[in-house]
């Protein structure tokens, strides 16, 4: 009888051991299967996320985003040049408005320098866009200032008692003088100078947009 019952706990201690090792293994291969899986599919989800390092996409442009940067521009459009000019005039008396009087001559002459000032309405500027080209129509400049430069004004005049000079002289010559320095600077080429000027200033504030060629019509 006890040969029996000794029988039996060794089969019992043997089983026992048996379904411990049997658990073990079967934990550990559970274990390793359901790792190697997460490794795979993380690394399966990471490849949808590769990106070519130099592959970048090109900004759309619309015409609203050139018109927009184009008024930044402003009171920068205006370009100015400077003149020098010299006008004399004589002035009589007349009897009857047909005679001049003897001895009744005033005259002025004035040495001055000015200022002409050109500018756009950038409203004015025609813009079109396409796939791969801005193209930008300028309009003519147009004249916003012109006027002399008080402080560098010389003045020779000789007056009359006889007939003195009236300040609608001053202002008469002063007048023409504006109008000789406006020609002067438009003959050294104001207005295109002022075109060139705005095509930089246009050059620079599109910059951004450097996949697109700018051409000007």
């Amino acid at each position: 009888m006890k040969k029996i019952l000794g029988f039996l706990r060794d089969l019992i201690a043997v089983l026992v051991v048996l379904a411990v090792a049997f658990g073990a293994g079967y934990y550990y291969c559970y274990v390793s299967t359901n790792t190697e899986a997460t490794e795979v599919v993380a690394d399966t989800d990471d490849s949808f996320d590769f990106e070519l390092p130099l592959e970048v996409e090109k900004r759309v442009v619309t015409v609203e985003d050139v018109e927009a940067k184009l008024v930044e521009i402003g009171e920068l459009s205006t370009y100015a040049g400077e003149y020098t000019c010299t006008l004399g005039k004589e002035e009589s008396r007349y009897w009857l408005d047909k005679l001049p009087v003897l001895g009744s001559t005033n005259s002025i002459t004035i040495t001055c320098n000015g200022i002409v000032k050109v500018g756009y309405d950038i409203s004015d500027i025609v813009v079109k866009v396409d796939d791969e080209k801005i193209y930008i129509s300028i309009p003519e400049a147009r004249l916003n200032d012109n006027y002399v430069i008080w402080d560098s004004l010389e003045c020779d005049e000789s007056n009359n008692i006889f007939n003195p000079i009236e300040f609608a002289q001053y202002q008469e010559l002063i007048n023409e003088i504006e109008d000789m320095g406006l020609e002067q600077v438009t003959e050294q080429g104001i207005y295109k100078k002022a075109e060139e000027n705005l095509k930089v200033l246009i050059n620079v504030f599109l910059a951004e947009f450097d996949d697109y060629e700018i051409v000007y019509m």
